[in-house]
């Protein structure tokens, strides 16, 4: 048995020894075999480097080698720039939504009694809103400045405009009692009605009229209103800005400075550096008189366009926005509107316009304020190729000339309503209409040289237009010739 297993394994014994066979010439096979396996290891990256070539460079597949080694070598910098490009979106996107708009429920205070500068309207403004309307007005004292400022800050003019107006000078009623005696005063509050109608009358009056008005006290007291400059914004974006009364002797009062002789001087310069900082700052300046006109009032508006220095050094003013700045040197000049309020019978007449309006053609022939801007009482189709209905239909080119930035608003009397007068004038609803309408659609001009100036921006502007005016000479120099 044994024999026969032996026999059984000895011709697997005589198989193994053919793998020598193959084995002698494994010196030639081995280097065949290495080549083809180079061969064909480098077959890979040949295909590899054709696919390259031919690929665009975004789409060439690279090696983990080459990967490692890009991002340690030529890419090393571009993540840290990727997360500073994140770290500024974020700061972006903090900023922009941060400041939800503010509406004004009253007006805030731009310059206070004090004449500084108040930072208050900051968070009433707007970064990027660049479509705003800057309205001022200047005139003396008691000619109703707050009442057309409220004309143009109201959107709807109802029927009850006059009996508000009227209203808002009186005092109550029930606030003074001449005699003594208390029975017929019990007697008279048994048969009083409180209704609610004075307390919707004093509610409409608040929403409608934002800028404070002269009470009685203040008329007889011969006391001014506004102190400084009110600044209030409508909700179509629209700054309004009060100013104070020019020349008051209540100013003079009300200085915390003692009075001597020089006081009318020092709120002269005063108020002059108001209506050029006016001029500086604003699309639209409004000149309120309440007669035909006065000479010192037209020299005043003249003395302040004069005097108003230079800004050009504060219209490089850094804003949050990028933009670059315009090169030309000229200084924009606002649009002048001429206003007369509680006008007669006789100043709507073609002949007393035609002689207003030569006046003031005459006076301001040299003065680069823009005079004509479309604001006018009628149309002249020669020029400006407007078609807009006249207040009055008598007035044409032919009776009152070539038409400048004026208009007139009546006074309100007692019996508006009957309509049995002769008024000369359509209704004083239709006035106010049409002065809003008017302001609203006149050209907006750059007011500094940096293109596209946000709210923000511009009260940046405002801020050092102060600055400079204050510190001008011009002033101070114009207050040594004063008498």
């Amino acid at each position: 048995m044994a024999d026969k297993k032996k026999k059984i394994f000895a011709p697997k014994e005589s198989t193994t020894p053919r793998r020598p066979v193959i084995l002698k010439s494994d010196r030639d096979t081995t280097k065949d075999q290495t080549k083809e396996k180079q061969e064909k290891e480098k077959q890979p990256t040949i295909i590899l480097k054709t696919r390259e070539q031919s690929a665009p460079k975004e789409e060439r597949p690279q090696s983990p080698k080459t990967i490692k080694t890009s991002m340690s070598e030529a890419d090393g910098p571009h993540p840290c720039k990727i997360a500073q490009n994140e770290s500024k979106e974020k700061k972006i996107g903090d900023q922009k939504p941060s400041p939800p708009l503010k509406y004004m429920t009253q007006p805030v205070k731009l310059l206070d009694e004090n004449l500084e500068l108040n930072t208050s309207a900051l968070e009433f403004l707007h970064d990027s809103s660049t479509n705003y309307l800057v309205v001022g007005i200047i005139g003396t004292q008691s000619v109703g400045k707050s009442m057309i400022m409220n004309l143009i800050a109201t959107n709807v003019h109802d029927h009850n405009l006059c009996n508000l107006i009227l209203n808002s000078h009186e005092m109550p009623a029930d606030s003074t009692f001449d005699s003594n005696d208390i029975v017929p005063i019990e007697k008279q509050m048994d048969n009083l009605d409180f209704a609610d109608v004075p307390e919707k009358a004093t509610e409409q009056n608040e929403n409608i009229f934002k800028f404070k008005m002269q009470d009685i006290e203040q008329i007889e007291k011969g006391v001014h209103c506004t102190k400084g400059i009110d600044m209030y914004i409508t909700n179509d974006r629209v700054i309004l800005l009060d100013c104070q009364p020019l020349w008051s002797p209540s100013l003079i009062e009300e200085s915390n400075t003692t009075i001597t002789a020089r006081s009318a001087n020092v709120v002269t310069v005063d108020c002059l550096q108001i209506a050029s900082y006016l001029m500086a700052i604003c699309h639209v300046l409004i000149a309120v008189q309440d007669w035909f006109t006065d000479y010192n009032f037209l020299r005043y508006i003249q003395a302040a366009e004069m005097l108003k220095p230079s800004l050009s050094a504060s219209n490089s003013v850094s804003t949050s926005q990028e933009g670059p700045e315009s090169t030309g040197g000229g200084e924009s000049h606002p649009h002048l509107l001429l206003l007369h309020n509680r006008c007669q019978l006789e100043d709507f007449t073609p002949e007393s316009l035609k002689i207003i309006q030569d006046l003031y053609r005459k006076s301001f022939l040299k003065s680069n304020l823009q005079l004509n801007s479309g604001m006018y009482m009628y149309s002249d189709t020669n020029k400006n190729s407007l078609n807009v209905d006249s207040v009055c239909k008598g007035y044409s080119v032919d009776t009152c000339g070539t038409p400048i930035n004026l208009f007139l608003l009546p006074e309100i009397y007692s019996d508006f309503d009957n309509r049995d007068i002769y008024r000369g004038h359509p209704t004083f609803e239709q006035l106010a209409k049409r002065l809003r309408w008017m302001i609203l659609g006149v050209n907006r001009h750059q007011i500094t040289n940096v293109p596209n100036l946000s709210e923000k921006g511009w009260f940046q502007f405002c801020s050092k237009a102060w600055e400079t005016i204050r510190k001008c000479t011009f002033f101070m120099e114009y207050e040594r010739f004063l008498p």
